[in-house]
């Protein structure tokens, strides 16, 4: 029976590695998120440097929690001058915040010695970038500031 198991687990991991390194540290994928943004306000905020005709930002962020307890457990963003072999990487927290008689989550994603970013979760499929004030940015006719889950 303890062999039919092991089997099972191997099977079940595409890469060996990867599923020891995931158990060893007790970390598991919360999801995967895409979009499309607006380039120069985003770009302003997160103090990188822009042409004047970057019209947009195609973003993709992955999100990790820890397997055991579900609290979060780092973070990948690719988009704009994160290429995809090098994604600004960090950690990431939830907060819980009362605005006016609902209860919001916001997910605040640290990046090393810049000011934080802030995302505010619609729900379990989606995201919305806030500015510093973590108020929602709002997009334009072709781009809207949201991230979305990627099935």
């Amino acid at each position: 029976m303890k062999s039919i198991l092991i089997l099972i687990s191997v099977i079940a991991c595409s890469k060996m590695q990867d599923c020891f390194a995931q158990k060893a540290n007790n970390v598991s994928l919360l999801g995967v998120f895409d979009g499309r943004t607006p380039c120069l306000q985003l770009a302003k905020q997160l103090d990188e440097k822009t042409s004047a005709d970057c019209m947009k930002i195609k973003w993709r962020l992955i999100l990790y929690k820890d397997s055991i307890t579900g609290a979060p457990a780092g973070y990948e963003l690719t988009g704009f001058v994160y290429k995809r072999g090098d994604p600004r990487k960090g950690n990431w927290h939830i907060i819980k915040e009362k605005r006016g008689n609902n209860n919001v989550t916001i997910y605040q994603l640290d990046q090393a010695g810049r000011k934080p970013l802030f995302l505010l979760k619609a729900d379990d499929n989606i995201l919305f970038f806030l500015d510093e004030n973590k108020k929602i940015l709002v997009g334009n006719r072709d781009f809207s500031y949201t991230l979305n889950r990627k099935p």
